[in-house]
């Protein structure tokens, strides 16, 4: 331990270091070496994205016992707003619609692209339906895409939009406007 003196004398010499002329002073050396720059990573094209923004394909699937293969859009709204409740065939329409929060994106596809309204209106729109006895029953919320196609897989006259990476032999995949994911001008992408 230093003594008060030799204390006040440290203090006196830093004190006076730091009042000489800037090219009086010792130079300190570096102890921090920046590192080298990362070169940029080019982004990945995968056969479900259009552009290096990434958008995801969504696909809209049917059990593979219903008759229907191609729907327009306005169709497809009609059947996703449970205007439309029953298939040519006479099978009763199951709609199953992800749950809100889910990270895959296709309930934010849906409510832009498919029913154009917000949360809070699709909320209130399916309440309001069911209150006035327009349908037997709202969607069935799906927790995850790979429920939704196993669901859809197993139950006569169910629909679903799933992203088109989930797609399997289990499920058939509706045309839209004539097109199918990947094709120019498919409408149900997202982010």
């Amino acid at each position: 331990m230093r003594s008060l003196p030799g204390l006040a004398a440290a203090f006196l010499g830093a004190l006076a270091l730091s009042a000489a002329p800037a090219d009086a002073r010792p130079m300190a050396r570096p102890t921090w070496v920046p590192p080298a720059p990362v070169p940029p990573v080019r982004p990945v094209r995968r056969a479900w994205t259009r552009s290096t923004r990434q958008s995801t394909l969504y696909a809209v699937v049917v059990h593979p016992s219903t008759r229907t293969t191609d729907v327009s859009m306005a169709q497809l709204r009609r059947i996703f707003l449970g205007d439309q409740q029953f298939w040519p065939n006479g099978a009763r329409v199951v709609l199953f619609v992800q749950a809100p929060g889910g990270d895959d994106g296709a309930r934010t596809v849906a409510l832009r692209t498919i029913f154009r309204m917000s949360e809070a209106a699709f909320k209130r729109y399916w309440i309001e339906k069911t209150f006035r006895d327009d349908v037997a029953s709202g969607p069935k919320i799906v927790s995850t895409p790979a429920m939704a196609r196993r669901l859809t897989a197993t139950i006569p006259g169910a629909v679903a939009l799933i992203p088109a990476a989930e797609v399997d032999g289990t499920v058939k995949v509706l045309r839209v406007d004539g097109r199918v994911p990947g094709d120019d001008g498919y409408a149900l992408t997202g982010p």
